[in-house]
């Protein structure tokens, strides 16, 4: 019976042939003792190294500056629109980290001893936002702390310079098109003024009034005395008078208010023109950094435009300021230890798996 059960079961185990060898902990670990010798070599020499490097290597420091984007609303009780705010923010997150930046603050800084490229600035510069914040943090790490500062600085004031340029566009912008609407507005009006002003013209200001006399008795009285030529001479006497036209009274009423309206986008118009010359003025200043004549314009359309070169999303939050000075060469060597280590490990066990294969 058993002998019949044995015949019939089947081969739990596949043949040899086939079956799969698998490697153990305790294979990997004689694997990397068996090279124990060449991997202490190893990692002694690349940690000796690594500490040399970087115990020799010069002391970073890290300079940090902040900005803060913020919400340009002219209603300050106004709800935040997040969505449009978010966008904002990564705006200014991408413009500030962008090369012509780079470029820029390079030009500045190589006026003097020291020679940087941009690629060179943009490998010592990290910028970054914080989560769920409205910051933008800049961080530097150079080698002289007063060159850390100095880059720090200069970056954060080119892209605000940036900045406020682009604002002299944005600003030029909305005055040109409330200037549109403006001139549209100006042509109405004239017209409609010039229209009253015609009907005024052909509307009289007064209408003549023509009466006859019908006392009885003064006509009783001068057919006794007078011939009949000269009663019919009388009959023909009309009195007439003048009394104020209620029509012109009224052209001229319209008249008035549409000079007024008229008068008002005049100045609009002028003030709006005003503006935009200086806005240009601005402009030119800052691309020519030379000295132009400034326009002759009124003390209030020079004040509108300060006011709106003013408004801005993005502030500078303090000075740029030396945050730390670390070496970290302990931290670094140790770091290098640890992955020598394991680079030798799994070279000894590579080498050792490739014997068994071969075998």
């Amino acid at each position: 019976m058993n002998a019949e059960n044995d015949a019939t079961r089947p081969n739990v185990l596949p043949p040899p042939e086939s079956r799969e060898e698998f490697i153990s902990i305790g294979d990997i670990a004689r694997m990397i003792l068996k090279h124990r010798r060449k991997i202490a070599v190893f990692v002694v020499l690349a940690t000796a190294i690594s500490a040399v490097f970087f115990f020799l290597s010069p002391r970073q420091y890290k300079a940090e500056g902040f900005l803060q984007v913020i919400q340009a609303s002219s209603d300050i009780d106004a709800k935040i629109d997040q969505a449009a705010f978010e966008t904002t923010i990564i705006s200014h997150l991408q413009t500030i980290q962008s090369a012509f930046i780079a470029e820029e603050v390079a030009a500045v800084i190589s006026k003097g001893d020291e020679t940087l490229t941009a690629a060179d600035l943009s490998r010592m510069v990290r910028i970054f936002r914080p989560a769920k914040s409205s910051l933008i943090v800049l961080t530097v790490s150079f080698s002289s702390p007063e060159k850390a500062v100095a880059v720090a600085k200069t970056w954060i004031k080119q892209y605000l310079a940036r900045a406020r340029k682009n604002n002299i566009s944005v600003a030029l912008s909305q005055v040109r098109s409330m200037l549109k609407t403006a001139q549209f507005k100006l042509m109405e009006i004239r017209a409609k003024a010039e229209q009253l002003k015609a009907n005024a013209e052909q509307t009289r200001p007064f209408v003549e009034l023509a009466r006859g006399i019908e006392d009885n008795q003064l006509w009783r009285e001068l057919s006794e005395k007078t011939s009949a030529e000269k009663l019919e001479d009388l009959s023909r006497i009309h009195i007439k008078g003048q009394e104020q036209n209620s029509e012109y009274l009224t052209v001229k009423t319209m008249l008035y208010h549409a000079d007024q309206a008229l008068a008002a986008a005049v100045a609009n118009h002028d003030f709006l023109l005003d503006v935009e010359k200086y806005l240009e003025y601005k402009a030119r200043q800052l691309e020519n950094h030379a000295i132009i004549q400034e326009p002759q314009i009124s003390s209030n359309a020079m004040q509108f435009a300060d006011t709106m070169l003013k408004t801005t999303d993005v502030i500078e939050v303090g000075e740029p300021a030396l945050k730390s000075s670390e070496r970290g060469a302990l931290r670094k060597t140790a770091i290098a230890f640890c992955i020598s280590l394991v680079l030798a490990s799994l070279t000894a066990c590579l080498a050792e798996w490739f014997k068994t294969l071969k075998l």
